[in-house]
């Protein structure tokens, strides 16, 4: 995977942009901002190690879930997801998380903050409208309108999940329970819950599902994925476990919606 990743390199190449330019106006996807220099591949792969055993766990509790519940049932199916994913870690274990975290925030640097800040301001929604619309634009509109309910219907469901887990654990954030953690871009969310981490719900529900749409460009996708989930641990608002329940959810989400697709709108 991350042989992949490296052939594909930067941010920009994966959402056809020019790096570090600036769109002719301050409006669209991503609302005219450059694309920064994202994070090296080779850091990706604390996220490939955190998320390959729980994303292997989803896709077969998809299967246990299903052969329960055969129909689509959006409420029994996120009272499934969040029980399965089960409660974050504590004392010792978590320790142990915060501990990494100090590590990482004492080698930030200035390229690396821009990133972080880039990636949570877009990571959540902009990316990803950003590639279904590349996607919609070349192909047959019924594909196109397919594509645009799954989305839809997918990111309003890891949504939900990720608030409904967020309440239901009521996991504080890193920086909140330990001060000294120098967490960026954080002061506006005083009470914050962390786990699951909702950028993770979303990025590892929508990049399966646009790679199936588009497999030659999968690579892209999952780097994606992986850069924005980086990209929460780098800040400090997220323990490494918030990213690992993120990517379960996420797979189990996108594998939902891909055995059970929501009717069209």
């Amino acid at each position: 995977m991350l042989g992949v990743l490296l052939a594909l390199g930067l941010a920009a190449l994966a959402l056809n942009l020019p790096a570090g330019t600036h769109a002719s106006k301050p409006a669209g996807a991503l609302k005219g901002e450059p694309v920064p220099t994202l994070f090296p591949t080779a850091r990706l792969g604390l996220v490939e190690r955190l998320v390959r055993a729980e994303q292997a766990r989803a896709r077969r509790d998809i299967v246990r879930y299903l052969t329960a519940f055969p129909g689509r049932n959006d409420p029994v199916f996120a009272t499934f997801a969040l029980n399965s994913v089960g409660p974050p870690p504590t004392g010792a274990a978590q320790q142990a998380e915060l501990g990494l975290l100090h590590r990482i925030d004492a080698r930030r640097t200035a390229v690396g903050v821009r990133a972080a800040t880039w990636l949570e301001s877009h990571g959540k929604h902009d990316i990803w409208k950003l590639y279904l619309k590349q996607f919609q634009q070349q192909a047959p509109k019924p594909a196109a309108a397919r594509a645009k309910t799954l989305f839809r219907a997918s990111y309003l469901l890891a949504n939900t999940i990720a608030k409904t887990g967020k309440a239901r654990f009521a996991r504080p954030s890193p920086y909140i329970t330990d001060p000294t953690l120098r967490a960026l871009n954080q002061k506006r969310f005083a009470k914050k819950f962390s786990y699951p981490a909702k950028h993770a719900v979303i990025a590892f529900t929508l990049a399966p599902q646009l790679s199936r749409l588009e497999p030659a460009r999968a690579g892209e996708f999952r780097y994606m994925a992986d850069e924005i989930a980086y990209s929460r641990i780098y800040a400090g608002g997220h323990y490494p476990s918030d990213i690992a329940a993120g990517a379960y959810l996420g797979t189990l989400i996108s594998e939902y919606e891909r055995r059970v697709p929501a009717p069209p709108a």
